[in-house]
């Protein structure tokens, strides 16, 4: 049956298969008949050819039955001649009492010696005795019985041409039979099968309209056919479906189109939607020699709003924002939301750098103006940067990227500004993220080193402690100063790995001090405002102390003053428990920042380490002596230390003992310096360490702790030994 399969792929129209599948039908119908009545007729000819045999046998029995009786053997074979007559009779067997062989016929005359006969008998008393269900050579066995005595044995076997001749005038006429028949049902089946087919013809006929002129309004006719008029219903109730969904499915392609290439909130063309139009103005300016402009906008203070008023304002402000930039936006240019508070402008067609310029001028004044929103007076700055096709960018891609660096510098150098994009600016962008690249390999494989900076007593003309500044060895830059990568370090984050480093390779080689007898009373480490937010700063702190026995006062930690004001809680909880535990806090860079006074009451810190840039004109500038004094004696009169850095004159140095500064640092004492120059250093500056003193303390406390002047200089016991400290631990 696997033929049929392919015969139906090779017919292709509906009526073709229709058309086979009735002659199939009807051919498997037929066949099945002609093989049922073929198998009829040869039973019926096989069993018909038994009784004849029977009857025969019956007749030569009694033929020669007195023959038998009497042994006249030469009667018998008489009496068997008079079946030459018939060609049916292939062999006949005539058996004495004795089943010996009293007479034998067969159709051919030849002598058959008495072996031959006997093994004949011998297969023909076999086949008589088996079923004779599929025995094209029927034969039967009949006994000679006179007077109730068996005489002998009659053996009759037909020759098998008489059927199969039979047999055959019986299939050639049921062949011409099933030609005939097949031929007619191919008739009668290609008139029948319109009765079916026209209605789903017709129907395929409107589909195929349908499909081809997407007119779903066109229906099939009702048919007189039950089956078919339910399916032409059902099928003008898909067509209605489908009308209707199609057009659902237009209206919701507009709505996906729009939610696709327009912003959400503003409905101006998103980031997909702009740089699709950036792309073709390009091209067009390519064509046409014009130039054109990208100008990127952030808002400045944004996120301020948003935290402060919420979200609800803010988006009510990015709507004015983008109401504003729509109206001075010409026709002609794109203006664009690329997410959160950024926007972007394509300006077409201009003639010179300045044009794209006042463009961006004029957003930043408009953008300016104070916004009222929801009972609000808000003002809102912009930052602007400017990419020029073809100066600086050939691609979509390069223009927005560039126009975002030169905004990224108006960030950088003050906001509310506009920048045009520079080559410098470029290579000053590839430099940094080129350094921020290497940043993240850089801890991995060993290019960080601190450099030790002596901070002096100025009272006392001897060494308080060291600085500890982190340098890096770059393979191919060579000594990169933190000025160039702790910016960039605390952008992607690095900072933390980097300050913890900083921290435990600090403590690590001031206790190695310890051990080569250099008892220096503490080093300073700076903190970033991240580690302060994102860190837990008093564990690595106590794992930094511990596995170095190192105490407490022997570290101080320098603080940058937007620390307090970026994460004011968080971070002054901690650093009171620094403090408490005996840990030293100092503002760094003090007055550089938001330097109110007033939270100086609050602050858990200790020393406040005044910025180079009040020290540097002071002995020429008797304000800045004056700002100064002024700072020192406010940070006295709050009970806390000053340091000051920068002192590179004998006359600073002198001005800070002359306004009583305790401790101060810079290039006049010593440059900073790897931790193996350090000794030689002090060896050669002719000052000396705090003094040292064994101080009595009471029998809880470790009595190997060195006390100089309230001063802890940590002995190697602490804090295997070392139960508690004077000021507790952490």
């Amino acid at each position: 049956m696997n033929f049929i399969e392919p015969l139906f792929r090779s017919v292709s129209s509906f009526r073709g298969k229709q058309r086979l599948v009735i002659m199939l039908a009807c051919s498997l119908v037929l066949v099945t008949a002609m093989l049922c009545f073929l198998a009829y007729s040869y039973f019926s000819f096989n069993h018909e050819s038994r009784e004849r045999l029977g009857a025969l046998g019956d007749i030569v029995g009694a033929d020669v039955g007195a023959a038998l009786a009497f042994g006249d053997y030469q009667a018998i074979t008489t009496s068997l001649t008079a079946f030459k007559s018939d060609p049916s009779i292939k062999q006949l067997f005539v058996l004495n009492e004795h089943d010996q062989i009293s007479a034998y016929y067969q159709q051919k005359q030849a002598e058959v010696p008495d072996t031959v006969q006997k093994q004949r008998l011998k297969t023909l008393r076999s086949e008589v005795r088996r079923p004779y269900v599929v025995d094209l050579s029927p034969g039967v066995e009949r006994s000679v019985i006179r007077d109730g005595i068996r005489l002998g044995t009659i053996l009759i076997e037909q020759d098998e041409r008489v059927i199969t001749q039979q047999l055959a005038i019986t299939i050639v006429i049921s062949a011409v039979i099933l030609l005939l028949v097949l031929g007619l049902s191919y008739v009668l089946a290609n008139r029948f099968q319109r009765i079916i087919s026209d209605p789903v013809t017709t129907m395929a006929t409107i589909m195929q309209e349908v499909s081809s002129t997407k007119d779903y309004s066109k229906r099939v006719p009702a048919s007189d056919t039950d089956e078919m008029n339910l399916l032409a219903e059902r099928f003008n109730e898909m067509l209605t479906e489908i009308e209707q969904r199609d057009e659902d499915l237009l209206e919701r392609q507009d709505q996906l189109h729009h939610m696709a290439n327009y912003d959400a909130l503003t409905s101006l063309p998103n980031r997909a939607l702009f740089h699709d139009r950036l792309e073709q103005a390009l091209h067009l300016a390519a064509r046409s020699g014009e130039k054109l402009a990208v100008l990127f906008i952030d808002l400045d203070y944004f996120k301020m709003v948003n935290d402060t008023h919420g979200h609800r304002t803010g988006d009510l402000l990015l709507l004015e924002t983008a109401a504003r930039l729509t109206a001075g936006t010409r026709a002609s240019d794109t203006l664009a939301r690329l997410g959160g508070d950024e926007f972007i402008v394509i300006l077409q067609d201009i003639k010179t750098p300045e044009n794209a310029l006042l463009v961006a001028r004029n957003h930043i004044e408009n953008l300016y103006r104070p916004y009222e929103i929801e009972d609000n007076r808000l003002y809102v700055s912009a930052s602007i940067g400017v990419a020029l096709y073809p100066e600086h960018g050939a691609t979509a891609e390069t223009l927005i990227k560039n126009a975002d660096s030169a905004m990224f510098l108006v960030k950088e150098t003050g906001k509310n500004n506009v920048e045009l994009f520079t080559q410098s600016l470029h290579a000053k962008l590839s430099e940094q993220l080129g350094l921020s690249n290497d940043l993240h390999r850089a801890l991995e494989q060993g290019e960080f080193e601190i450099y030790y900076q002596p901070r002096i007593n100025l009272a006392r003309n001897s060494w308080a402690g060291v600085e500890a500044l982190i340098r890096w060895n770059h393979p191919e830059r060579g000594l990169v100063p933190p000025d160039k990568f702790i910016a960039l370090a605390e952008q992607n984050g690095m900072i933390l790995s980097i300050g913890e480093w900083v921290l435990r390779e600090a403590c690590r080689q001031l206790h190695q001090w310890h051990g080569q007898g250099f008892h220096l009373p503490r080093v300073s480490v700076n903190v970033s405002p991240l580690q302060l937010q994102r860190q837990d700063l008093c564990g690595i702190v106590r794992e930094a102390l511990t596995s170095n026995n190192l105490c407490p006062q022997a570290l101080e930690l320098e603080i940058v003053e937007s620390a307090f004001v970026d994460n004011a809680g968080p971070a002054i909880r901690t650093l009171k428990k620094l403090r408490t535990s005996g840990i030293k806090i100092s503002i760094d860079d003090f007055g550089t920042g938001y330097s109110s006074l007033s939270y100086l009451r609050s602050l858990p810190v200790d020393t406040l380490k005044i910025d180079r840039s009040f020290l540097v004109h002071a002995h020429e500038s008797a304000e800045d002596r004056q700002i100064l004094a002024a700072i020192i004696a406010i940070s006295h009169s709050l009970g806390l230390e000053v340091v000051t850095e920068g002192v590179e004159l004998a006359e600073q140095e002198q001005i800070l003992k002359d306004h009583h500064c305790q401790e101060a640092q810079g290039y006049y004492f010593a440059r900073p310096m790897p931790a193996n120059k350090l000794l030689a250093c002090f060896e050669n500056s002719q000052m000396r360490l705090e003094d040292a003193r064994i101080q009595p303390v009471d029998s809880t406390k470790c009595s190997c702790c060195i006390l100089a002047e309230g001063l802890v200089v940590p002995c190697g016991n602490w804090p295997v030994s070392c139960r508690s400290t004077p000021t507790g631990r952490l």
